[in-house]
């Protein structure tokens, strides 16, 4: 068993080394677009600084979770509104007048 399992290792390996010495292009780094900071700020949920269809939870005025909002069992995209402190879909933030940031 040890055995399949170092070959397997070492053949990753080989595969890893020889997609880079073959040019193989790395992919960018991902950079947050906008980071958000908890400090000064009351626990709870807050607007995503760049999209609506995700927000920021603070938890000890010190640590920033991004969460997301999930679509509808129908597939429908849903978004973070502030005001209702919950993810709508356009349709129910319309029925009850609210605004999405979007």
């Amino acid at each position: 068993m040890n055995k399949i399992l170092t070959s397997l290792a070492l053949s990753g390996i080989a595969v890893l080394a020889a997609a880079s010495t073959a040019g193989a292009q790395q992919p960018a780094a991902v950079q947050d677009p906008a980071p958000f900071s908890c400090e000064g700020r009351t626990d709870g949920n807050y607007p995503h600084p760049s999209n609506p269809t995700k927000f920021m939870s603070c938890v000890a005025q010190e640590y920033a979770y991004e969460q997301s909002c999930f679509p509808t069992y129908q597939g429908e995209t849903t978004y973070y509104v502030p005001s209702a402190d919950a993810c709508l879909t356009a349709a129910e933030a319309g029925e009850r007048s609210l605004p999405i940031p979007f």
